[in-house]
């Protein structure tokens, strides 16, 4: 009886596991960006920039008039096409970022044959700063599919 305790116990662990396991798990409606690694980021303006990784187009939108006029909290994107991969940044004015100023976000990257430009967004800051203010740009990679990137270059100029 002693040697088949320890079987016993493992096989209740095992069991039990597998169900904690199984009872954790959730399906999400909303987007979920994927991380990335080897973003490269080039920007000047005192402007604080980060990619928010890839996720999928649920429907089609227009690209945004150029050049954006800022609105916190709001999006600016390029063409996009419903089913392709999108990729998002997004812009937060700091304090020391100049008013009235026009910035061209360009994003490029390398899916294994070297880089090309994903796209392109101008955008103006506001006329009066408040640092913290954050905007949201969505490119389209023009793609349903595509290799895990080799790197990405965030560019404000």
């Amino acid at each position: 009886m002693l040697r088949i305790l320890p079987l016993i116990l493992i096989g209740l662990i095992a069991a039990s596991a597998g169900t904690v396991y199984a009872t954790s798990v959730s399906v999400s409606t909303t987007p979920i960006y994927q991380a990335q690694n080897g973003v490269y980021y080039q920007v000047t303006g005192n402007l604080a920039v980060g990619g928010n990784g890839f996720t999928v187009a649920q429907s089609s939108v227009t690209a945004s008039s150029s050049p954006v006029a800022w609105s916190s909290g709001g999006t600016a994107s390029t063409a996009i096409t419903a089913g392709d991969w999108v990729y998002s940044v997004t812009v937060t004015l700091t304090s020391s970022t100049q008013a009235s100023t026009t910035y061209k976000l360009t994003v490029t990257w390398n899916t294994g044959s070297g880089y090309t430009q994903m796209g392109q967004i101008t955008f103006t800051t506001p006329s009066s700063i408040t640092a913290g203010q954050s905007m949201n740009f969505l490119f389209d990679t023009g793609t349903t599919s595509f290799s895990a990137p080799d790197g990405i270059v965030i560019t404000i100029a």
